[in-house]
């Protein structure tokens, strides 16, 4: 990246220490040393549910008073996003499900308003999965779901990574090339 890093993210478990808390813990110790950024816990906000009001697209704003303005006040900042989370239900847990349904302003921007902002055209990013099955189509659904946050936060350049067989807590450590396939990740991103 030609500019300098400034990185979020968002593990979105509501499990502290799980699985896909500890993959953001990880990639969270190899950015500090490339850039700024900030690490935060949605689960642990009051971030409420999209009402689907649609008052956003009047002037791009939700008008929902809670934590998702500190989340709002950051993305515009970031060139690098990180979201993790596990996966309940063959789809993001709620709390990932719900921040994500929280950026309606951002496609309200784009595409009621014809506003390009805040949105960065060099932002990139990386999406950690956990699922404690080894079902075939485990990160279908969250891939789905992706695609649409990629395009509405017009992130370019990503990778979605996905850790099959790993239900207990911490259980991603026990085999090393997990944290191989993360640390690659982001050389493939150049944010390392």
């Amino acid at each position: 990246m030609e500019k300098s890093l400034n990185y979020l993210i968002l593990s979105t478990s509501p499990r502290l220490g799980g699985n896909s808390d500890t993959a953001a813990r990880y990639v969270e110790q190899l950015l500090q040393a490339k850039g700024s950024g900030v690490f935060l816990n949605p689960s642990r906000k009051k971030i409420n549910p999209c009402l689907g009001c649609n008052l956003c697209s009047r002037d791009g704003k939700c008008i929902q008073k809670d934590d998702m303005k500190e989340i709002y006040e950051l993305l515009p900042k970031c060139n690098f996003l990180v979201l993790a989370s596990p996966i309940y239900a063959m789809g993001l847990c709620a709390q990932a499900k719900a921040l994500i349904d929280r950026m309606q302003p951002y496609w309200a921007q784009k595409y009621i308003l014809k506003q390009r902002e805040p949105t960065s055209p060099e932002r990139k990013g990386l999406y950690l999965l956990t699922a404690g099955t080894n079902f075939n189509s485990v990160f279908t659904g969250a891939e789905i779901t992706l695609k649409y946050l990629n395009n509405v936060l017009d992130i370019k350049e990503f990778i979605t990574l996905g850790f099959k067989g790993v239900e207990g807590k911490g259980e991603i450590k026990k085999d090393p090339s997990n944290f191989e396939k993360i640390y690659d990740a982001l050389r493939l991103l150049e944010v390392i």
